[in-house]
């Protein structure tokens, strides 16, 4: 369905309303976040989002990140969602264990809560996950939030950085 432009004068529908412009959402990450010599996923402190029980969302988020050259460090995402939910979604990120900030690309297909490990090359080296996928909200609404930790206790510290992004799209019929 292509996004809706209005002519001049033209007045929308109720069912415009509730089709198109209420059909995204995004949240900004306003400041730099880190995490050191841990593994527990955490809840990011901005990317989460307000989700619609019985709604089915396409989701994608634009991850800015660095951490510890390999073999430690490395970004381990994860996501919580309201009870009831069903999340199918790749990463789409650096793999775990690449060394350079090109290299081989997880696209690994992720159910639910699991969790995938994004590559990281080393501190002051910016690298990008693009991870995305359908969330089916069942009865309950709630908030979609990405989770994240270091894959492997480091010193050093892995931080997901200002400007990245998490966007959802109500998919409607």
């Amino acid at each position: 369905m292509p996004i809706k432009t209005w002519s001049s004068g033209e007045r929308p529908s109720a069912a415009d309303l509730n089709r198109y412009p209420l059909q995204q959402a995004f949240r900004l990450k306003t400041a730099d976040e880190s995490v050191t010599s841990s593994i527990t996923l955490q809840d990011d402190n901005h990317l989460f989002l307000s989700v619609a029980a019985n709604t089915d969302y396409w989701v994608q988020g634009h991850l800015i990140y660095e951490g510890a050259a390999n073999p430690s460090g490395d970004l381990q995402l994860g996501w919580s969602y309201p009870s009831g939910a069903a999340w199918t979604w790749v990463s789409d990120a650096l793999g775990t264990g690449e060394t350079a900030s090109t290299g081989i690309i997880s696209r690994t297909r992720q159910v639910g809560s699991g969790s995938s490990s994004p590559g990281t090359v080393g501190a002051g080296v910016l690298v990008v996950a693009v991870p995305k996928g359908v969330l089916r909200v069942g009865s309950s609404s709630g908030f979609l939030k990405l989770r994240w930790a270091q894959l492997a206790s480091s010193g050093t510290p892995t931080i997901v950085k200002t400007g990245s992004l998490l966007t959802i799209r109500r998919l409607t019929t």
